[in-house]
């Protein structure tokens, strides 16, 4: 919200630079994003939290500056109007969602341009100027923070009724816009239509104009939850229902129409009608109980009784001081206050957020330890950046047609978890594997122009097993494109990129089965087992879903890793490599086409033992002399011994060991 330094000054007499101003306020929870100098004066753009509707106002931030400063703030003076008999009734037929609502009749007056002072005011805070009376109501709710409506009284038949829409009626409201209504919505209306849609904007057929000559001033609190709605459904977001949608001080209602009919009178001539109003319950904030003693201790800075007490005053609460406890009341306007935690931050706020030193809670006896989930993802972290990966983190929740990706992962007994109140509609479901966040991400790198990545995320996924609410957390891989790319040197992603990634990370402790899933390629895709059981899957995107989706080749890769002991990942102790000579050694295995090569390395490893420093694959071949259904798998085997040097002989026992081994699953030896 745009504030005008000069307007606040109307308001809290300081003698500051806005710059000083903007800090305090900023330290204080409302941020200052911008300040623009202009013709002698300055703007501030403050951006306002949520909760605190009360700031957003001119007064509200004044006030602020105010307690901040310890400057005395003058609130407007009530005019005294002298009014005329004549007035126009009202009825509030939804009195849950309309708990006060004044009407100001306003009798003779002339419209036309505003003054320039009026104009250059609202203008420089982003206000567009239309005419004198709509110009004197943004006024006021710029300054005030209440909304006000003016309209053509005589295009009010009989009286003005606040109620629910009925069904299939029908608005055009002043941005020339038909609206259909429904139910939920509440109107404002005669006895004929609905003129206006409460709280967001107004009639077209009953706005103030040049040819009007009475006006009916709107004045009125609405339920915030309801004009959220509101907003919400017919897509029309005003100053108006922002301000709503906060929340307004109900108590400003009838002193913001009295000041709109003054400056109206005064500014457009006329005469002062009857105000009607309806407020059949005053509102009264409630004490809030307050305890010293525990606020210190709670926050971990001990400030005198006085000092506390002086900051309830220039917030202008009331404080009654008992034994032990005080009772402090809020003002109106703060009906974000209702908890004994919300007084200790508005103390710690004025005083300075900036006082709290930053000590070990006397409580806190020693160095609170680290639990094992959270070693581990600090170790898994750690390790798989180092192998080239880039860290994400991703939004929990995903589009609603992801829901179908990745079912058949799971057991029949196993649902997704739909969200009651989304952010979006469109991403109203939890996800049940990381690879639905990963794959949403891809899509976007992709729209963006960006094909080569490399990316992993820890993370927690949520299901419903049952009847029982679940959450596990996963490592998810995805690559795509160029993974290593240099002057010299360029790698693609492929199935084995990622498997061999999870290799190296995982300490070779990973078996790989071959598996099925519709959503992965066939062929490409396999189950990942950790001491025979499955805990997760690798594979490539299926062609028609990355069609389908608009996506290159993609790879992913999901395991739980609460399914991991810690000791896998610690780092072990630096052994002294070995000073013996290795022996390399070349070998060709022929095996039938089906069997998986986990087989084969698993014989690899348990012929040659301790002596195997490490191998690789460097072909594979289909093809002419080779039987048909066979493939020959061509390894490069490291051999050393730690207490010897391995002898020709050694090797070559072993080779006989490895060609009965490998007879017994339809495998044999290759002459080169």
């Amino acid at each position: 919200m745009k504030t005008l330094y000069s307007w606040l000054k109307d308001f809290v007499d300081i003698d500051v630079p806005p710059e000083e101003v903007a800090y305090k306020l900023t330290m204080a929870g409302l941020e200052i994003e911008e300040i623009e100098e202009i013709e002698d004066d300055y703007i501030l753009d403050v951006s306002i939290p949520a909760n605190r509707g009360d700031c957003q106002s001119i007064l509200g931030v004044a006030r602020e500056i105010s307690a901040l400063f310890n400057a005395p703030l003058k609130l407007p003076d009530e005019p005294r109007l002298k009014e005329v008999e004549e007035g126009i009734d009202i009825e509030v037929a939804s009195p849950e969602l309309c708990p006060r609502y004044t009407l100001r009749f306003i009798k003779g007056v002339k419209v036309g341009p505003s003054p320039d002072w009026l104009k250059k005011r609202i203008e420089s805070v982003g206000i567009r100027s239309i005419n004198n009376v709509v110009d004197i109501t943004n006024y006021v709710m710029w300054m005030l923070g209440q909304p006000l409506h003016a309209f053509d009284a005589d295009k009010i038949s009989e009286k003005v009724i606040v109620r629910r829409a009925y069904p299939g009626e029908k608005i055009t409201t002043l941005d020339g816009e038909s609206r259909n209504l429904t139910e939920e919505i509440l109107v404002i209306a005669d006895k004929r239509h609905p003129i206006g849609i409460a709280g967001v904007m107004g009639g077209e057929d009953s706005e103030v104009s040049l040819f009007t000559k009475n006006v009916a001033l709107e004045s009125a609190c609405f339920d915030h939850i309801s004009t959220r709605g509101m907003s919400k459904v017919l897509e029309l977001r005003t100053e108006a229902s922002v301000r709503f949608e906060k929340g307004i001080d109900i108590n400003m209602t009838k002193l913001a129409s009295d000041i709109a009919t003054e400056m109206i009178v005064k500014l457009c001539g006329g005469e002062v009608g009857k105000i009607s109003e309806f407020y059949p319950v005053e509102y009264k904030p409630c004490s809030i109980r307050f305890r010293p003693e525990r606020f210190s201790k709670r926050i971990g800075i001990n400030p005198s009784y006085s000092e506390m007490r002086d900051v309830f005053f220039r917030l202008g609460f009331k404080v009654e001081e008992h034994i032990n406890e005080w009772r402090v009341t809020p003002i109106s306007a703060r009906r974000d206050i209702s908890l004994e935690e919300d007084l200790y931050e508005e103390v710690v706020r004025i005083i300075g957020y900036d006082k709290i030193p930053s000590i070990l809670h006397e409580r806190i006896t020693g160095v609170v330890s680290t639990s094992p989930a959270w070693e581990k993802r600090k170790i898994l972290r750690r390790k798989i950046t180092s192998l080239g990966c880039s860290e994400v983190i991703t939004s929990s929740f995903v589009p609603v047609q992801f829901d179908k990706y990745f079912r058949e992962f799971y057991a029949d007994d196993i649902s997704s978890i739909s969200v009651i109140n989304p952010l979006r509609e469109e991403e109203s479901v939890l996800r049940w594997l990381l690879s639905q966040s990963l794959l949403s991400l891809a899509i976007n790198n992709v729209r963006w122009g960006y094909n080569d990545f490399n990316l992993f995320e820890i993370g927690k996924i949520f299901f419903k097993d049952g009847e029982s609410f679940m959450e596990k957390e996963h490592l998810g891989i995805v690559q795509s494109g160029r993974i290593i790319y240099s002057w010299d040197k360029e790698v693609n992603a492929s199935f084995f990129s990622t498997k061999g990634l999870l290799e190296k990370l995982f300490k070779h402790e990973l078996t790989f089965v071959p598996a099925y899933y519709s959503v992965l390629h066939p062929g490409r895709t396999a189950n990942i087992l950790y001491r025979g059981k499955v805990t997760g899957f690798i594979g490539e995107l299926h062609p028609d879903v990355a069609r389908i989706l608009k996506l290159p080749r993609i790879y992913i890769a999901e395991m739980d890793v609460d399914e991991f002991p810690l000791e896998l990942f610690s780092v072990g102790q630096v052994k002294e490599p070995s000073r013996l000579p290795k022996l390399k050694r070349d070998i060709a295995i022929v095996v039938p086409e089906t069997l998986p090569s986990v087989e084969v390395t698993s014989i690899l490893e348990e012929v040659f033992k301790d002596t195997l420093e490490d191998y690789e694959l460097f072909d594979l071949y289909k093809g002419p002399n080779i039987p048909e259904g066979t493939v020959n798998l061509a390894f490069s085997l490291n051999l050393r011994a730690k207490d010897r040097t391995l002898t020709q002989e050694e090797v070559e026992e072993k080779i006989e060991l490895l060609k009965n081994k490998l007879a017994d699953i339809g495998g044999r030896l290759r002459e080169w």
